[in-house]
């Protein structure tokens, strides 16, 4: 019997005693067996007005979602499925933050867990190790008087290859393909959670640290990539995060221009050439436009 089929469902009081008592992320946790998306139950619960901090697991997601509304595979107690409600005491414009958050907390978490391996950061919302993608985040917000965000995080724990789709062989993996054993999930459960609210002071009073981290742990800053806007698609080098965590790009007419939103691929030809950033940055002292909307 493989070890994966021998480890014990996720209990609620299992992740708590894990975790500080005096904590913000995590204040209150709920596993749930099954449900569509855990960010739509999430909502739900914010809307009946659900404390901040509550996060909110499921064993298997029957429409598990990333950005774009990309579908996200959700094999039932292999990974960790889960949401956190936050109602951020910041101001709405910088609610935007919360993804840059997630990601270096993630990180952080994986690493705590793994000790020796590094988590990159693939812009604006994947964890990569090995360079391949094994955690996905999506924040949703509704605004108002009482508004409040929702951050989806969908971690593959103990998948092994075969547990993916074929096409995704060589696009994703698991922490049990990187460790090379399989994980209890309550453990990195409870990493996860640690980093996320110890991090959490530093949205709204050291956000420029956050983003200083992001950019070290980038899977694309000197990489030529190709970005989908809404409306053109065209390549650029990644150069570098702004202080609102948005993406810095160089194109090849010598302009750099930012990237809020929209997907990023690393293309084909992903050397740097003549357009690294230390080139990028003495064009422009040189005079060529900063910046190009």
């Amino acid at each position: 019997m493989d070890p994966i089929t021998r480890l014990p469902l996720l209990k609620a009081d299992a992740i708590s005693a894990l975790l500080p008592v005096a904590r913000r992320i995590g204040r209150e946790i709920v596993v749930m067996t099954e449900t569509g998306s855990t960010n739509d139950e999430a909502t739900q619960l914010g809307r009946a007005g659900a404390a901040d901090g509550l996060v909110l697991f499921a064993e298997r997601q029957t429409a598990g979602r990333g950005r774009l509304g990309r579908k996200w595979e959700s094999a039932a107690h292999q990974g960790l499925w889960f949401s956190l409600l936050l109602r951020p005491a910041f101001a709405l414009a910088d609610w935007s933050r919360l993804t840059t958050w997630a990601a270096v907390g993630i990180a952080r978490g994986i690493e705590e867990a793994l000790p020796g391996c590094r988590a990159a950061i693939k812009w604006p919302n994947d964890i990569y190790l090995g360079g391949k993608k094994a955690v996905g985040i999506l924040c949703e917000s509704v605004a108002g008087p009482c508004g409040y965000a929702v951050v989806g995080i969908g971690v593959n724990i103990n998948h092994t290859r075969s547990d993916f789709p074929e096409e995704l062989h060589t696009k994703a993996t698991s922490l049990r393909e990187t460790s090379g054993a399989p994980l209890e999930r309550h453990t990195v459960a409870a990493a996860l959670l640690r980093q996320l609210d110890a991090l959490y002071p530093a949205l709204e009073n050291d956000f420029a640290s956050v983003v200083a981290e992001a950019e070290a742990r980038s899977f694309l800053v000197g990489r030529r990539i190709t970005v989908h806007g809404p409306q053109e698609t065209y390549e650029a080098t990644a150069e570098g995060l702004e202080p609102d965590g948005s993406l810095r790009v160089w194109c090849a007419e010598g302009v750099t221009r930012l990237v809020c939103g929209g997907e990023v691929s690393v293309s084909a030809c992903a050397c740097l050439g003549a357009t690294s950033p230390a080139r990028v940055r003495r064009g422009n002292r040189a005079g060529i436009p900063s910046r190009a909307d």
